[in-house]
């Protein structure tokens, strides 16, 4: 089987970027990859069947490259598009989708510029401390995590989100505090025991507060099994290697393995959010009805670990009602059809008349509920 590799550059703002996709003949996939200025940023991977042909493949790599490419022509524009027009909820959306590719300085500005019409979106500050964090800038995430729990100081997302801050910058007393607030809010909370786990083992490697050095490695290993146990994801053989360093007293190489087992899974965690960018294909003319059925079905995983946050429900209705609107729009085609092969058939008529005055009516209710602002 050949090999086919395709390649495009866009310059954008003194950046290069680059799209590279090609068939790996050994393991029958399709690679589409992202590239700004050298580094990776994002990729996608397509199975394709074994008994493939040649014409086919070429075919499945030219599809791939043209998905990827549109996708990263369409963002960089929106990107100007939305500053320019300065709508918030926008900017928030498309900033969540540029935070996962990994396109962090465009992301940062989005959210910086949505807190600047809203000084009160919660969402934005919550984004911006985790892009902040990204960047490596760990006093402008502690201070944006910080203002988004004085908004919504009973959302457990953002203590931890305020608590991985604190851990970054050092302050592990500040961190554990944030860390079993969290807790409190959901008992359920992996992330929350996994990183608490974390700031007792930080303290004791800096020997920042004496105080939390009681029971150290029985007290780790307890909070780190539930958070196995409330999400496998973290279990793997770095988990184990970790695991085994604590048990034997090695602070220094466990608290590494760990962060190690925490990098893997939440980059497992940012490839599933590239769904976000279906989120913000809602405010536009790109959303198609595979998209939404693939942010339903994330939605609803989400809602299964997260049972109690409005937001995700509201979302989920949202894209309920955006669903809807595809399959209302599959009645009218079938009821023309019907109307195309008997023009007397009067129950199609009338029920054709109905939904397409209805479906005006629904359009502009969706329309309005997605522009409005949180």
């Amino acid at each position: 089987m050949e090999s086919f590799c395709l390649n495009s550059r866009i310059v954008e703002n003194e950046k290069e970027f680059l799209i590279q996709t090609a068939n790996d003949v050994k393991e029958g996939v399709i690679r589409a990859t992202l590239f700004v200025d050298g580094e990776l940023l994002d990729a996608s991977v397509l199975p394709h069947s074994e008994d493939i042909t040649e014409d086919e493949i070429l075919n499945l790599v030219k599809t791939a490259h043209g998905d990827k490419k549109s996708e990263l022509e369409y963002l960089l524009k929106s990107y100007k598009e939305i500053i320019e027009k300065g709508r918030s909820e926008e900017m928030y959306h498309l900033g969540t989708a540029l935070f996962c590719k990994r396109m962090y300085p465009e992301a940062r500005e989005l959210f910086r510029c949505a807190i600047k019409l809203k000084h009160d979106y919660h969402e934005a500050h919550f984004y911006l401390s985790q892009t902040e964090l990204a960047m490596n800038n760990i006093e402008e995430a502690v201070k944006a995590a910080g203002k988004s729990v004085e908004l919504k100081p009973e959302y457990a997302d953002y203590r931890n989100n305020l608590g991985e801050a604190y851990l970054e910058s050092e302050s592990c007393k500040r961190a554990v505090i944030e860390f079993e607030e969290a807790i409190k809010k959901n008992v359920y909370y992996a992330d929350a025991y996994f990183n608490l786990a974390l700031a007792y083992i930080v303290n004791a490697v800096k020997k920042e507060d004496f105080g939390m050095y009681s029971d150290l490695t029985a007290r780790c290993m307890d909070l780190l099994e539930k958070a196995v146990l409330i999400n496998p994801d973290y279990h793997s053989t770095t988990y184990n290697e970790a695991f085994s360093a604590l048990s034997s007293g090695d602070l220094t190489r466990a608290y590494k393995l760990f962060r190690s087992v925490r990098v893997e899974k939440n980059e497992r965690q940012r490839q599933e959010k590239a769904a976000y960018f279906h989120r913000f294909l809602i405010y536009t003319d790109w959303l198609s009805e595979h998209n939404i059925a693939d942010r339903i079905a994330l939605l609803e995983r989400r809602l299964n670990k997260n049972p109690d946050y409005a937001d995700l429900y509201f979302e989920l209705g949202n894209c309920y009602l955006h669903q809807a609107k595809f399959g209302w729009q599959k009645g009218m085609e079938y009821l023309k059809k019907a109307l195309s092969i008997n023009n007397k058939l009067r129950k199609a008529q009338r029920a054709l008349e109905l939904s397409e005055e209805h479906y005006l009516k629904l359009t502009d209710a969706i329309s309005d509920i997605s522009e409005k602002e949180v």
